[in-house]
Parts: C-alpha cells; structure tokens; sequence
C-alpha cells in the first residue's frame, strides 16, 4: 500500500474549514439575517421519466410500471451501490452483486444486459464500472418495457441514471460519513446560475472515499467528480455540457457454492450461513479490481415552435478495468471432480485470475423531435426518433485463469500466485441503429399509445489471435401499443402490448464451451400488461401491474469432447406477475410506503425436457418492503424511518432441488434538522440489518453455469453530517 496520504484524509480537513468558515460568516454581527426556504419535490408518481421517449406525462400517467429512487432517498439511506438502492424494490433484485466489482440487477426475474438496459439521462452506457451516487438526482427502474423505449436488451425492464441539474439558486453543500470499520466519505454538491439574466448554470459533485467495508482485507478507495453546464442562448436555444470521471481500487470478494456432502460429484446442500467477514480472495499476492471510467455528452436542445422542440444530444463513455482475484470455483478433492460448488468438507479449488487494460468503449449519437398537434377532438404527442450506438470491448491478447491449490472456506490456505496469460480474449464491436416514432392520442379521459423502433443490430466477434471470427447484422420492428383511461383525477387505467429484442454471447470459457467468446442471433420477446395508478398531490398513491414477458435463450448442447455448444433460442422463460405500491399519509407525524410482488418464473421451452416447468433459480416467488417514517412531535427536526424487508424461499438449482430460506431484514435511520449559527444542518444515524441476522442474499448462476452463494452483511452504523448554505 502506498505511504502518501489517502486522498479523504487531504479533503476532509478542507471541507471542514469551508463550513466552518461559512458558519462563522453568519455570526458576524454586520451579516444580515438568512431566511432558510425548503421547498418539497414532487412525489416520484407526479414527475416524468427522464428517457426522453413516448410523452412528456407524469409517470403516474404513463403506462407503464416504474420506480423512482430519488437522491434524498440515496442520501438518507446512506446508499453507495446499487444494491442498496434497490432495497425497497421489490421487483428488482440482485443478480451477482458484490463488494469490489461490478454490479447487475434483475428486474422482473430477468437479468438486465450490461449495455443495452442501463441509461444515463436517457442514453445507453455500460454498467461495466461501479455506479456513482454523488451526482444522481433519481434512480428510474422501469420496468417489463420492452421495445419503445430500449429498442434491444432485456424485458425486464431499463434503469436509467438521472444526473443533477444546476439550480436556480445559489447551492453549496458538504457531507462528511463514517461507517462500517471506519469507512469514510467526503462530498461537495455546488450548483447555481450566473451570469446576465442567470444564463449560465452549473452542478459540480466531487467525492472521495476510503473504504473499510465489513469483509476481511477487501479494502478500497474511490475518487469521484462531475460537473454539468448550461447555456441559455436565448429562450429557444439551450446547450449543454456535462462529465464525471470515476475511479475505484478495491479487493473484491468472491461468493461461495453449495456443497457435495456425499461426494457423487453434485453440489446438492445449502451450507448454513458463513461469516460475512470472510474473504475467500484472501492471499498475500491478491490484488484489487481496478475502474477508471469517464462518460460525458454534449447537447443542443431547440425550441422550434411553441408546440415543438428539436434535440441532438451526443455521448460517449471509456471504462478501463483490471479485474484481478483469487477466485474460488469448483473443487477436485472429493470422490469426484464437483463443479459447480464445493467439497462436502468446505474444499474448493482457486484460480488465479487476471484481465488487465480491460477497455469498453460506448459512443451514441442521438436526436429527436416532438411536438403536438390537434385533429378535431383528438390531441397529438408526436415523438420521432434516431440513434446510433456503437460500443466495443478490446481486451489485451490474453488473461491469466490458473489453477494454483485448494482452499477451504472453514479453514484458509495460502496458496502460490500464477499469472501466466494463457485463455485468448475476445474482441467484439456492436453497432445498433435505431428509428422510432411515436403517438400519444389523447381525447376526453382517454388515450392511445403507438409507437414502433426499427432497430438493426450488427455484431462481430474474433479471437485475440484473429481466429473464430464471427458476425452478422439483423432488423428488428419492435411495435408497442397501450390503451389509457382516466376515470377520476389521479387515476389511470391501462393495457400495453410490446415487443423487444435481446442479444447473447457464449461465454469465454474455452474448458467449457466449443463455441467460447461467439456471439449469437440475437432474439424476440413479448410481452402483455394491466394496471392501474392512482396519485395525489399530498403524496398518497397507489398503483397495479399485472404482467407476463416471453423471453428465449440460448441452450446448450453437448458435444463428444463433454464441453457444449451454446445456440440461440434453445430455451424460453415465462415470467408473470403481480406488482402492488402504495403510499399513505396517515397524518402530519407518519407516513407508511409499502411495496410487493408476486412472480412465477418458469421455464417452458428448453433442449432437456426435464428443464420445462421448473422455476427460475435466484427469482423470489414474493417479495415486500414496508417504509414507516415518523415525525417525532416532541422534538422539532427530529425524523425515524423504519425499512422492513421480506423475501421468500427462491431456487438456487435449475431442478429446483435446492433453495434458499425466506428471509427478512430491518434497517432504522434518524435524521435531525437544525440552524447552527444560519446554516441549515442534518445529522443521519443509520443501522442496516439492526438485529444481525445471517442469512444467504442471493444465488445467482451466470452465463457459464456457476452457481454462487453470497451472504448478507452482518449489522453495520453510519453517521454523517450534511451543511447546506
């Protein structure tokens, strides 16, 4: 490690004397006094999505279903990955989530591509680097769209990150928090306008962080900044300018697996659950997973009549990985070879695995026009659409995935490194053209949604050797179609019908795999829903979904050699549900939000028969959370939230042998707001997990068939200080 002084420890000191020297400005007897104005957002159900697609209507308007994490949410919470994010989502779940690592959600029980269901202001990025909170107004999770408004990607649904915007009024605030093992974090948030008639307006977030999460020697550090500018030419013209740059090191900590406790070489038993704390890529030669990743866009935003706009917005993303560990996976001690999962006494089998100068590039061109118009008694939203995405992945000619001992997750080895580069990389390009065109017909109470997206996906593959080369280009016309009605104020009533596209690739496994690194066809789903919202301006709401999404995959076939060929549109899931959201007011001191969701997810085609008719493994049957917050009356500023969270038994096997127990877990945060010399302060104190409770969180199979098991983190506390002036 190195001797310099970690970053935090060179920022704290300075965002300490900024606020101190600001409180003192306001003691100062030649000061005038400071009026202090708070004004409240609108609830997530009154604002619109931010995916610049289908209307400008409020979500509670829209028909579709969507959740809205937003960033006082994110402060309160103490939320710095979007596992945490996710937590009061139901719907959404993890899908191989993991300190020092990427992160992947699912939603609706389908796992979210990495590049074509992630979006940043509305345009497509990779979610290949870890999410940065700082400069997050909302987190939108839409979800079961399928074609409108993704044109590719899974049916599950779109998150898309929307960024802070400058604010009309002058904004300067700092965070100081301590958590878990003396994890810290420093951030500034600086927004505001100038210049003549405030034509100019900026939002710049900085942060710095040293991370001391709860497992053994997975410590890190981060450094984040972003600013976002506008320029107002006028009252048509508006250009925009906007970047982040994030950079992360920490040690990852890898999952486990189930055990073959009567050695026929099938992983077939839950363990009980394991220390958090352990960290299986635990050697003395481990070295930290490594993001640099910088995204920004350019943007030329017109107002062409009083009914119309024009936009062209341009964007462009680099991530740059090392992806280092000691990856346990696998054991070949027991009576026979077990893969996936472990020896019945806890052996399992470790890999030295190394993928340095990773680099993914991601560059879109976007533009549209909207506008309406009128035809009798019907009112048009016209929306017409092109993009052009382009996104590569350039590896360098080899990584390292040796073989170098065997462990035991009870009792740690030490094992020898070796890093020899021997498995070729893959090098791919994928280049999506899209055009879309939409209308939202509206008379009286009611409304026809139509919109359709020709999307032309062209995909190449090559080995780092320039073998296996590969490649192709398919159309796509991916309709959608809801009807609208507005009974009463506040409510709304619809039925959507899509279509989406989804891409797959083989994994790069070559011991497993013929057909390692290809890219294949690329596939159809479909999907039908119901549902009905109802919102009001003092915050109660309501909202149903009923759903059911068609989606195939790839299947694999096995080959003379034992590996397997992976081919396209192999197997076919259906996953229908039920989604119920409700919010209520009960007085000026308690407010209640609850959250559930019921999903069966099952297999209904698939290359082995016994395969049809079983669950998805890592898809809860149900799940719920309930939100309490009170107003404490007997001391002004002072505000509880309870978050209970509840999942049923899920399967972690393909046969549905194996599940994982039902679990729940409660968290508390308290917040207290006060003046202090002027300057508005908040105090949060937060416990996650208050009763800790060990469980196992979530078993997600990845695209090569290994099964993992990660536990739940043991009972962790915050404290952070928040000074706005």
């Amino acid at each position: 490690m190195s001797s310099r002084r970690p970053p935090l420890v060179r920022v704290l000191p300075a965002l300490a004397l900024a606020a101190c020297g600001t409180a003192s400005a306001q003691t100062d007897a030649t000061t005038m006094p400071r009026v202090v104005v708070e004004t409240l957002a609108l609830p997530a159900g009154l604002r619109p999505a931010d995916l610049n697609t289908l209307s400008d209507a409020p979500l509670s308007d829209t028909p579709l279903s969507a959740g809205v994490i937003d960033a006082e949410q994110i402060r309160e919470r103490g939320v710095h990955s979007l596992k945490q994010a996710i937590r009061e989502e139901p719907s959404a779940s993890d899908a191989y989530n993991t300190i020092g690592y990427i992160e992947s959600l699912q939603v609706r029980g389908f796992r979210l591509d990495s590049l074509l269901n992630y979006r940043r202001d509305g345009l497509p990025v990779s979610n290949h680097t870890p999410v940065a909170m700082e400069n997050l107004e909302a987190i939108e999770i839409i979800k079961g769209v399928a074609g409108v408004l993704g044109g590719s990607g899974s049916p599950g649904g779109l998150v898309n990150y929307r960024i802070k915007r400058p604010t009309e009024a002058p904004l300067q605030m700092l965070l100081a928090e301590v958590s878990e093992r003396g994890s810290v974090l420093a951030q500034g948030d600086f927004g505001g306008r100038f210049g003549s008639g405030n034509a100019f307006g900026y939002r710049i977030n900085v942060a710095a962080s040293e991370r001391r999460p709860y497992p053994d020697d997975a410590d890190g550090r981060r450094g984040f900044a972003s600013g976002y500018f506008d320029w107002r030419l006028g009252t048509s013209t508006t250009l925009v300018a906007e970047f982040e740059y994030n950079a992360l090191r920490q040690v990852s900590v890898p999952g486990y697996g189930l055990l073959d406790t009567n050695g026929d070489g099938v992983a077939e038993t839950l363990p009980a659950p394991i220390s958090p704390r352990l960290n299986l890529n635990s050697q003395s030669w481990s070295l930290p997973f490594e993001s640099r990743a910088a995204t920004g866009s350019i943007r030329w935003q017109q107002r062409l009549a009083r009914d119309w706009r024009f936009e062209l917005r341009a964007g462009a993303q680099r991530i740059r990985t090392n992806d280092r560990t000691a990856f346990p996976d696998g054991c070949s001690t027991g009576p026979q070879y077990v893969y996936p999962g472990l020896c019945g006494n806890g052996d399992v089998d470790v890999y030295d695995y190394r993928s340095e100068d990773e680099q993914r590039r991601t560059r879109t061109l976007d533009t549209f026009v909207a506008g309406t118009a009128t035809s009798g008694a019907v009112t048009h939203e016209l929306r017409f659409g092109v993009r052009r995405t382009h996104y590569t992945e350039r590896f360098p000619p080899a990584q390292a995935y040796n073989f170098v001992g065997t462990t035991n997750i009870y009792s740690p080895v030490v094992l020898p490194d070796d890093p020899t580069q021997t498995v070729l990389n893959t090098q791919s390009d994928l280049t999506s053209s899209e055009l879309s065109a939409s209308d939202v017909l509206r008379a009286g109470p009611a409304s026809l949604w139509l919109g359709a997206r020709w999307v032309r996906l062209e995909r190449t593959s090559v080995r780092s050797d320039g073998s296996e080369a590969t490649g192709f280009a398919q159309d796509f016309v991916t309709p959608w179609v809801a009807l609208g009605w507005q009974p009463w104020a506040g409510g709304f009533g619809y039925a959507s019908l899509g279509r989406g596209v989804e891409i797959e690739s083989v994994p790069s496994r070559p011991d497993q795999f013929v057909n390692y690194g290809a890219v294949l066809p690329a596939l159809e789903s479909r999907q039908v829903e119901v549902g009905f919202k109802q919102v009001s301006i003092e915050g109660h709401a309501l909202a149903l979904a009923v759903f059911s999404i068609d989606k195939p995959y790839g299947d694999d076939i096995p080959q003379p050699d034992g590996r397997l060929l992976r081919v396209a549109g192999g197997r076919e899931s259906r996953h229908r549900g039920l989604e119920a959201s409700g919010a209520f007011i009960a007085g000026r001191a308690l407010r209640f939000e609850a959250r559930a969701a019921w999903i069966d997810a099952r297999t209904t085609q698939a290359i082995d028969p016994a395969a049809v008719g079983k669950r998805t493994p890592n898809v809860a049957p149900f799940a719920a959370s309930l939100a309490a917050t009170w107003t404490v009356p007997a001391v002004a500023g002072l505000e509880l939230n309870n978050l209970l969270t509840y999942s049923d038994r899920k399967p972690v096997t393909a046969d549905n042998s194996v599940e994982l127990p039902s679990y729940w877990q409660w968290d508390v945060v308290a917040r207290y707001r006060w003046l202090w010399s002027g300057t508005p302060m908040t105090l949060f104190a937060g416990i996650d997990n208050v009763t800790d409770r060990r469980y196992w969180r979530e078993a997600p199979t990845q695209s090569w068939g290994g099964t993992y098991l990660f536990p739940a983190q043991p009972r962790a506390a915050r404290v952070s200080l928040v000074a706005n002036w």
